[in-house]
């Protein structure tokens, strides 16, 4: 049987009909009662039409409820692609209705309302109207928009539109950090200075932050003029802004000193702890200070944070800026072929000398380092010490080698040497307070070649206690004066010292021993005893060989024993005793570039290691100082 030949309801004119989800009734045919009867069982013809009829009931409230379930149907499938585009249901904006608005509209009605608002203020006799651009304040209507548009599109899917589930976004409609009463003042003829937060500078090493104090700011408090704008603008320009009686006042930063110093504090820690780069186990770079510097700001808890940016105390690091950091200053120097580089380093890995600067072999994937900047922010504020990009990395081979000097007092030697390797050993005198068989300081302290390097005093000192060259002149004259712990002193002034490698900052170097002629290795040698103030000094066919070899950064290991080559010893922190130093002047030498010459290092606190001669009836003798010191030709 066709549906043409089921029962259906009858229309006035004699059609069959059913609805069709909708549209127009459409006419199906007319069956003739006759043909029901020719088909029809043998039964009484009453009780058939009574059948008929209860059947044709039935399908009618069939069709019925299947066209309002269609059409319940069209409307929700409407309703949910019309809210795809609009704000949801029962979503509002400050406590205002945004339902059903679209984006555009809301930015429009926020842009609208804050471009006609006005506060009116006076001052001293003199009123004015005051603008949010007369505040320095700018309304970011998208990104509130955004904020509303978003309302509830978390929320589970009866709850999003549900009109009775209401959400009220009370986002800041401006920040009132942004306020300057220096545009208001001068409308008022007050001449105002605003006040300055301390803020966090890198110092030149970039080993650390410098705090540069707040000021305090003269003028008008802008405060109250604020608080009327954001009710004006909340309300849609429902409320009318009150008259604001002005007053000029003292401002304070919103940030104080001590503020500044604490995050100085986790900024310093940040340098010292750098967020590695890396693609899988492989280090590739590293946000280190100048990165940290560029992203780091001080706020007050009330001002509002930007999506990538997280806070520590007043210390705010913004990950957007450290991603512009990475994609300009750190992506851009990866290549994607390797390169082997080539150092020379010193005992505690410093890089003293590149010979070949190498690199690794770096590829990022397309989108593999979107959100390393974000990752990185993060990273600093959970003391997490790297972030993952995705790539690929051929690690260079790096060559390294390493140089170190090894001073023995007990052998009367300076070895140098490399990769462990011993490349040269030269004789030396050191300090006549040295003992010549152990090179153990005497009780005074005076006249030593000191063994220890304070790392807790001096920047020049590795953490086990040895030494770094710090300076370096190629030729030098020497002036000063010594106070001996007995009271007595003694005063050098020595020309023409050549191939100078200071390595201790109380004033004793490496260098060509200061004799009147040349006075070699096998001299020193034989020569059995220590005649210095405290520096080392090596044969004039030595010195100019250790001054080359020997670079700026250097590690100098000073020892008593030589058996103590190779293993540690415990140091003593104490070799010279204070009143073995003097405050010395040293003048360059004439050769020396100008800004070089007459320079003075007065600062340091020099031992004397130089020991005195002077002219006594035309010939050249040496001053006695503690102890007797034989005649000697050499220095």
């Amino acid at each position: 049987m066709s549906l043409n030949d089921m029962d259906s309801p009858e229309s006035d004119n004699g059609k069959f009909a059913f609805p069709n989800m909708g549209d127009d009734p459409k006419v199906i045919s007319q069956v003739s009662l006759d043909s029901f009867a020719e088909t029809a069982d043998p039964i009484d013809d009453g009780a058939a039409l009574t059948v008929n009829a209860s059947k044709k009931r039935h399908l009618l409230w069939l069709w019925i409820v299947l066209a309002g379930m269609l059409l319940l149907g069209a409307v929700a499938g409407g309703g949910y692609w019309f809210f795809q585009s609009h704000v949801l249901p029962g979503v509002t904006l400050w406590g205002k209705s945004m339902t059903g608005q679209s984006r555009d509209h809301i930015i429009q009605e926020i842009s609208d309302t804050a471009e006609s608002l006005t506060v009116p203020v006076s001052y001293e006799g003199t009123s004015k109207k005051v603008t949010l651009k007369d505040l320095g304040v700018a309304i970011d209507a998208e990104s509130i928009a955004e904020n509303v548009m978003n309302a509830k599109r978390d929320d589970s899917f009866f709850q999003k539109y549900a009109f009775w589930a209401r959400e009220d976004v009370d986002v800041e409609s401006f920040d009132d950090s942004q306020a300057s009463a220096q545009t208001v003042g001068d409308m008022l003829g007050v001449q105002s200075v605003s006040a300055t937060n301390p803020s966090l500078q890198l110092n030149a090493d970039g080993t650390a932050f410098d705090v540069t104090p707040g000021q305090q700011g003269t003028g008008i408090d802008v405060t109250d003029i604020v608080k009327e704008a954001k009710n004006v603008l909340e309300s849609f320009g429902k409320q009318t802004a009150q008259m604001v009686t002005l007053k000029n006042k003292v401002t304070d930063p919103v940030i104080t000193d001590d503020q500044a110093r604490e995050a100085k504090a986790s900024a310093d820690a940040w340098i010292a702890k750098p967020v590695a780069i890396k693609i899988g186990d492989h280090k590739v770079a590293e946000f280190g200070a100048q990165a940290i510097a560029s992203a780091i700001t001080l706020g007050p808890d009330s001002e509002k944070l930007g999506d990538n940016q997280i806070r520590n105390g007043s210390l705010i690091v913004d990950g957007d800026k450290l991603q512009q950091y990475y994609n300009d200053s750190i992506k851009s120097n990866f290549h994607a072929d390797r390169v082997d580089g080539d150092v020379i380093v010193n005992s505690v890995g410093d890089v003293l000398q590149t010979n070949i600067d190498g690199h690794d072999g770096i590829t990022v994937s397309d989108g593999g380092d979107t959100n390393v900047g974000r990752d990185a922010a993060e990273a600093f504020a959970k003391g997490s010490d790297s972030v993952s990009i995705q790539g690929t990395c051929d690690a260079q081979n790096e060559k390294k080698t390493t140089r170190t000097v090894v001073v023995s007092l007990s052998s009367h030697t300076v070895t140098a040497i490399e990769n462990g390797q011993t490349v040269r050993v030269m004789h030396m005198s050191a300090g006549q307070g040295n003992d010549y068989q152990t090179g153990q300081c005497q009780p005074s302290g005076d006249l030593c070649t000191p063994t220890y390097c304070d790392p807790n005093s001096y920047d020049n000192c590795t953490p086990d206690g040895d030494f770094k060259v710090w300076l370096k002149y190629q030729s030098q004259d020497m002036s000063g004066t010594l106070t001996l712990s007995d009271g007595n002193t003694e005063k050098w002034d020595v020309k023409d010292v050549g191939f100078v490698n200071y390595f201790s900052k109380t004033g004793c170097a490496i260098h060509r021993i200061a004799t009147q002629s040349a006075f070699n290795d096998s001299s020193i040698q034989a020569m059995g005893k220590n005649t210095s103030h405290g520096c080392v000094g090596v044969g004039w066919d030595q010195a100019e060989w250790f001054y080359n070899w020997c670079l700026m950064g250097t590690t100098v290991h000073v020892q008593a024993d030589v058996r103590a080559i190779g293993r540690k010893t415990r140091r003593r922190k104490a070799e010279c005793s204070t009143s073995a130093f003097a405050l010395c002047k040293i003048n360059h030498d004439k050769s020396l570039p100008n800004n070089e010459r007459g320079a003075s290092i007065s600062s340091h606190v020099l031992l004397g290691c130089h020991k005195y001669k002077r002219v006594i009836g035309g010939s050249v003798r040496w001053q006695k100082t503690k102890r007797p010191t034989p005649r000697l030709t050499w220095r």
